[in-house]
């Protein structure tokens, strides 16, 4: 009967006859930390390797049942990593050879002396574990790359790469379900045009129906040979942006119908004074009151309003259809200049000093002069009007944070709540304003990507704007 003696270390299997030999040998290799198990035969042995799996098994040649070199094979079917020793004690060369052939570990002779056998086993047991290792790396490796795989053919992304020549080298499984087209066809391809790194999406071609819109994500990783492979995930974008078109649409449908609202509000005002004017000449028409006097009245109060709609629609026209900016070099200070010469008999008129406070080191900005003129020239009249018994008018330069220049506009006049809209089309705190006026101020000033901000209270407002220099340009 086969016998087992047990004791931690590598597993060992011997197989020999000879019992007095074989619990010889279990006791030699017991002093390494093995755990033993001896079989007298072939067909013991093979059933001992079909339960356990041995790291060396000590073999001889001659078996009641067989030759020992004939158990090589079907033994490492049954136990892949055993290193198997052959022991002999009547060796020939065609013994050797065929040890050779079947893959024996090592051929040791008898009588053999333990520490040669003990230092054969600890060889035959350290090559053992290397192959069992080496295997689970493989596996484990297997195993990586299979959930690896998985996982890139189950993401619900595109993903794809690209060798450094820029061929594809990998198409998901998403790719093939959206474009129609099979990783069979698609690698070796050119790629590089699918991932471009100069637009955020790039269009997809599909086999069956229109391009998709898709946003890569790309990371290029080198090889470590000097070449680099680019791997990209890609989202769909398609519906993303349609939906966005749609919003932006709605948005301008609704910012239509609130400017036509705002429009139609301020156009009934003048019409209405225009239309009662013209009834009240009827009726003097009526009376025979046709006097030169009320006739030249009446007249001008209807011109005026008609003056009114003019402006109106001239501003309404600017804010809607602004028209685009013609930028060159210019020099803040001179338009403030010319603004402040335009204006002074309005100002002198209202009683109002004006002071300039400009920065004779200001660099030039880039600007459309006509379109800055016409946002100085819209504050500074906004600012005589708020000063209607007098006042005073502050317009300064200066140097902002970074390449930029600011200009402030500042008056001693009433000044509003400072969380009043005031840069929105139609909001406007005068009795005949259009409310017009500030909203295209804001937008040439965000035109020329510069900003322009308000500070207000009891003692006066004052507008400030920021536009980038000709060096920032």
């Amino acid at each position: 009967m086969a016998e087992e003696r047990s004791s931690p270390g590598c597993n060992v299997l011997i197989v020999d006859d000879d019992e007095a030999l074989a619990d010889n040998l279990a006791e030699i290799v017991d002093t390494i930390g093995a755990h033993t198990t001896i079989a007298p035969n072939r067909e013991s042995a093979l059933a001992r390797a079909a339960d356990g799996d041995f790291d060396v098994a000590l073999v001889d040649v001659q078996l009641p049942d067989g030759d020992g070199i004939g158990l090589l094979t079907p033994l490492r079917e049954r136990s892949p990593f055993v290193e198997i020793v052959l022991i002999t004690g009547n060796a020939t060369l065609d013994g050797a050879m065929a040890a050779v052939r079947g893959g024996a570990f090592a051929y040791v002779m008898k009588p053999f002396s333990p520490p040669e056998l003990l230092d054969t086993v600890r060889r035959a047991r350290a090559q053992a574990r290397l192959y069992r290792e080496r295997e689970q790396l493989r596996l484990d490796l297997e195993l990586s790359e299979r959930r690896n795989r998985n996982l890139v053919e189950s993401a619900p992304s595109f993903v794809l790469s690209l060798d450094a020549a820029g061929r594809i080298t990998s198409w998901n499984r998403r790719l093939e379900e959206v474009t129609g087209l099979t990783r069979h066809e698609m690698i070796g391809r050119p790629g590089a045009d699918l991932i471009r790194s100069d637009r955020p999406t790039c269009p997809l071609s599909v086999k069956d129906g229109p391009p998709r819109l898709v946003e890569w994500h790309r990371s290029e990783v080198p090889d470590g040979s000097g070449a680099v492979t680019t791997y990209a995930v890609g989202i769909d974008v398609t519906g993303e942006q349609e939906m966005l078109r749609r919003t932006l649409r709605a948005e301008r449908l609704a910012a239509v119908g609130t400017m036509a609202a705002g429009f139609a509000h301020e156009v009934r005002n003048p019409l209405n004074s225009a239309s009662l004017q013209l009834t009240l000449l009827e009726r003097r028409v009526e009376k025979g009151d046709l006097s030169r006097k009320t006739v030249l009245g009446i007249s001008q109060i209807v011109k005026d309003e008609i003056q009114r709609l003019e402006r109106m629609v001239r501003d309404f026209l600017a804010f809607a259809q602004p028209r685009p900016i013609e930028p060159r070099s210019m020099s803040i200070n001179d338009l403030v200049a010319s603004v402040l010469l335009l204006i002074a008999p309005e100002a002198e008129a209202t009683h109002v000093d004006t002071v300039t406070e400009l920065d004779p080191a200001l660099p030039e900005v880039w600007g459309d002069a006509e379109r800055l003129r016409q946002v100085l020239l819209n504050l500074v009249r906004n600012a005589l009007e708020a000063m209607a018994r007098g006042g005073r008018l502050v317009v300064r330069s200066r140097r902002g944070q970074g390449a930029t220049a600011e200009v402030d506009v500042e008056d001693t006049g009433t000044g509003f709540a400072e969380d009043l809209p005031v840069f929105d089309a139609f909001f406007t705190t005068k009795e005949k304003g259009t409310g017009l006026g500030l909203a295209i101020v804001h937008r040439i000033v965000t035109d020329h990507g510069g900003s322009i901000r308000v500070r207000s209270g009891a003692s006066g407002t004052c507008f400030s704007i920021t536009l980038p220099t000709v060096a920032a340009a």
